[in-house]
């Protein structure tokens, strides 16, 4: 039960955070739209945010909790926090300062394809200011490692939520009057408060922090630890740079685009494949569970991506519309980002599914499968995405395109490496038909109602998103689909016996 308590409440701590990272790119898109200024703000702070993505979305935590908590066994814990925080903060303010110095030649790395522009001025003059919140947001991510050590989840899983509101105000308050210089402050007060709501809780915990600047074999192991863990994720954000990296030659306001439809698509990715690939990745422990998580999982992923991915392509417009077509953002960047959306969502599933089957390999102890299946995606996602974009003319919409390549490619790596385990096609046959085509009924009638129906954006997007899913579970249901038919009966049973 205290697992499941912890677990409910980093949820929901994320969920607000991921609720309020919408909002924040919301009051963005409505002061600044798709242009030069928006485009210099997310290359400025692509590499800070990638730092927050690393280190703050999981790769810290697997090689420092465990041995920070045997420190606090045997007494140590102290002494171990403190040649860890010394070397962590010798490295991350060395980044953020070499950072600062170089940021012309960082931003010229970046996007090159902005060079000699307003856009790369803007965006050298904002990462200068900016590359300071790699130091926040790296504190924020060590004390997460700290306080979930000593058990207390929801605080640091909430701290990125503070972040966002602070940056939101921030813009809100001072956008019309500071102009581009508010979104620097909003970075900046965001990265200070997102530290410090971390702070009376380390104090209440007995938590101080001292230097002790150490290179013994203790920290050894722990870097060896570190790196795998890190470069893990750091393969993973790499895909960012190469479509920032290509966007930046296709003309002003494409660098916003994919920021703004990448978003989007990355919420049901996180939602459904980050939930079901935990969940297996502890149920894989266990020898006699291990076929039946894995085949269930990859059933769950089959029925609940398939719709995302296709009520994502149909509603594309109308999602895009509704979260970001106000103020600056007009309806010609709603068509805009919808396209790119709606290409984005073709990889939904694969890369869900590549999440599912890593765990089977990390529960083995194999991380370096999944790594070089990784890297094999974003070599040929950089590969594809230059094909599509220029060679073969499709502009901007070859960048997801490349996305979309890369996931097949990605996943038929793992597929090809499947070892000791007597995974089958067959059993996923009768969930993948049904599922596609509960999938097309939903898509007819999202088509009819969507050209059909008059009312305002912020009424019809929700009503076509419920409606759609209920058409699509419904189907599922009339067509005997063992797992719908299962919820329904389990919620049957709730509601008859409270």
């Amino acid at each position: 039960m205290e697992v499941l308590k912890h677990s409910v409440r980093f949820f929901f701590g994320i969920l607000l955070s991921r609720v309020l990272g919408f909002v924040r790119d919301m009051s963005v898109a409505y002061i600044f739209g798709a242009s030069h200024v928006s485009d210099a703000f997310f290359i400025a702070f692509r590499l800070p945010n990638t730092f927050r993505r690393i280190f703050g979305e999981g790769g810290f935590n697997p090689a420092f909790v465990p041995m920070y908590s045997k420190a606090l066994r045997e007494g140590r814990g102290k002494e171990f926090l403190g040649k860890v925080f010394s070397l962590y903060m010798l490295a991350v303010v060395s980044i953020a300062i070499v950072g600062t110095l170089s940021a012309d030649w960082v931003i010229s790395l970046i996007a090159p394809g902005v060079k000699d522009s307003t856009t790369h001025q803007l965006a050298v003059y904002m990462a200068k200011f900016i590359f300071s919140y790699v130091v926040f947001v790296s504190l924020s991510a060590f004390f997460m490692g700290v306080l979930n050590a000593h058990k207390s989840f929801f605080v640091p899983a909430v701290a990125q939520a503070v972040f966002n509101l602070t940056f939101t105000l921030t813009l809100l308050l001072a956008g019309q009057s500071l102009g581009f210089r508010s979104l620097i402050l909003g970075v900046l007060l965001g990265g200070v408060l997102q530290v410090a709501v971390n702070l009376p809780f380390l104090f209440k915990k007995g938590i101080r922090l001292g230097l002790r600047l150490s290179f013994d074999r203790e920290i050894k192991e722990f870097l060896k630890r570190l790196a795998p863990s890190v470069g893990s994720f750091g393969i993973g954000q790499l895909s960012f740079f190469i479509d920032t990296f290509l966007a930046s030659f296709l003309g002003k306001g494409v660098i916003s685009y994919l920021y703004y439809a990448n978003r989007i698509f990355l919420l049901p990715l996180s939602l459904i494949s980050t939930s079901v690939a935990n969940v297996l990745l502890a149920l894989l422990s266990r020898k006699e569970e291990e076929e039946r998580s894995l085949e269930l999982s990859i059933k769950v992923i089959i029925l609940l991506t398939l719709p995302a991915a296709a009520g994502l392509i149909v509603l594309s417009e109308e999602v895009i519309a509704f979260v970001y077509q106000r103020g600056s953002f007009s309806y010609r960047d709603t068509l805009s980002a919808a396209g790119l959306l709606a290409v984005y969502s073709l990889s939904l599933p694969f890369f869900s599914l590549y999440k599912v089957l890593s765990s089977q390999f990390f529960s083995k102890g194999d991380t370096l499968t999944p790594m070089k299946g990784s890297l094999l995606s974003v070599i040929s996602e950089g590969l594809f995405a230059f094909l599509l974009a220029f060679p073969l003319g499709l502009g901007m919409v070859g960048l997801p395109g490349g996305t979309f390549l890369s996931s097949l490619l990605g996943l038929s790596y793992l597929l090809l490496n499947l070892k000791e385990t007597s995974l089958r096609p067959l059993p996923f046959l009768p969930t993948l038909w049904k599922a596609l085509l509960s999938c097309g009924g939903m898509v007819v009638a999202l088509m009819l109602l969507k050209d059909s129906l008059d009312a305002g954006i912020y009424l019809k997007t929700p009503f076509l998103i419920f409606t759609g899913a209920f058409i699509y579970f419904l189907s599922c249901a009339l067509l005997k689909e063992e797992l719908t038919l299962r919820l329904l009966k389990g919620l049957v049973k709730k509601l008859g016996y409270p």
